[in-house]
């Protein structure tokens, strides 16, 4: 139990009300903004007390509302990295990083700084400022300044949030590496799925202050449970139902589905949008409903063609069906009916 984290903080818009169990993993905060993702992180840093609960590192307790217990961020032994680095711009990029080295024993600072400075590439750039810094070496700078003093965690929060697409991806196969070589617990915030899959391990989704289960990525994705997972985890087709035994109704798509699985507490259903394909394709393996579909709009993205459809002949709401440009082009060769698979519905609650 490196981390465990169970608080509440009563703030004006909503109450943060988050447990956090992790080990030494790479746990994301996975939430909209405004969702208490960064909040989080700073009551674990002690720069944000809670108002009831208990925040454990390495079962030393650094917070505890019923004992009376609440150590300030100095001796939290935390690493926090903040979405804008906040680096002293009037200071080198040494200066910088030494500022993480003040529990240390002067001796042991000069040395602990050159050995970080060289782990994290950043040797003949000590005398530079941070304005003299490409974004990159800004992070690297921020995340030895971080790591230099060895903490117990490392936190993240959002740090690409203000990149251009390039430079995001640049640095973020940077930080990868970089979080390889921590091998503590590490707590990513980021509202970016795809970001958040491709860098760590368990996801906590985060809804209005409110922290469901923490989950392995990969079964979060494939069956995300709630309404709130399914939205952050990317699915654009989601609606209301009615479900009674195995039995569901979507009456603003007019359609109906049969299920394997009780549906007592299903309120929502949903359908990723690449999942869904043409009737002629559907095998064996893709058993589910078949309806004559109308184009409601096209729209041309980069790489794929969105096409917004509905049931024919109806005025149903219009379901999102996303396919690459070459198969695009094959359908108009095919009557237009569209299977969706029961094997991919989200029963969601």
């Amino acid at each position: 139990m490196p981390l465990y984290c169970k608080i509440k903080k009563y703030l004006s818009s909503f109450t943060l009300d988050v447990e956090i169990d992790t080990s030494d993993e790479r746990m994301a905060l996975l939430g909209a903004s405004g969702s208490g993702k960064s909040m989080t992180l700073r009551c674990v840093a002690g720069i944000e007390k809670p108002d009831e609960g208990q925040i454990l590192l390495n079962n030393v307790t650094l917070f505890d509302s019923e004992k009376g217990i609440n150590l300030p961020p100095q001796k939290r032994n935390v690493g926090f990295l903040f979405q804008d680095y906040a680096l002293f711009p009037n200071m080198t990029a040494l200066e910088n990083i030494l500022t993480g080295t003040r529990k240390l024993h002067k001796a042991e600072r000069d040395s602990a700084a050159r050995r970080i400075t060289q782990a994290f590439h950043l040797e003949g750039l000590e005398a530079r400022y941070p304005s003299q810094l490409s974004g990159g070496e800004r992070q690297r700078c921020a995340l030895a300044r971080t790591m230099v003093g060895q903490p117990e965690i490392l936190m993240i929060d959002e740090p690409f949030s203000a990149l251009d697409s390039y430079l995001r991806w640049q640095l973020e196969q940077e930080l990868d590496t970089i979080l390889d070589k921590f091998g503590k617990p590490i707590l990513y915030v980021s509202h970016n799925r795809d970001e958040v899959y491709r860098l760590c391990d368990r996801i906590t989704v985060m809804n209005r202050g409110t922290s469901e289960s923490s989950r392995e990525k990969w079964d979060l994705f494939r069956n995300p449970v709630t309404y709130h997972a399914a939205l952050l985890t990317g699915c654009k087709n989601i609606t209301s139902v009615t479900a009674s035994n195995n039995h569901i109704s979507a009456p603003e798509w007019g359609l109906e589905f049969d299920t394997e699985e009780t549906t007592e507490a299903v309120k929502f259903m949903g359908i990723r949008a690449n999942y869904i394909i043409p009737a002629h394709k559907a095998g064996k393996n893709d058993e589910g409903v078949i309806f004559d579909y109308e184009i409601v709009r096209e729209i041309e993205d980069t790489f794929s063609c969105i096409l917004m459809v509905r049931r024919r002949n109806t005025d149903c709401t219009p379901i999102r069906w996303e396919l690459r440009k070459d198969e695009r082009h094959a359908m108009r060769e095919y009557p237009q009916r569209l299977c969706i698979p029961r094997k991919h519905i989200l029963l969601l609650k």
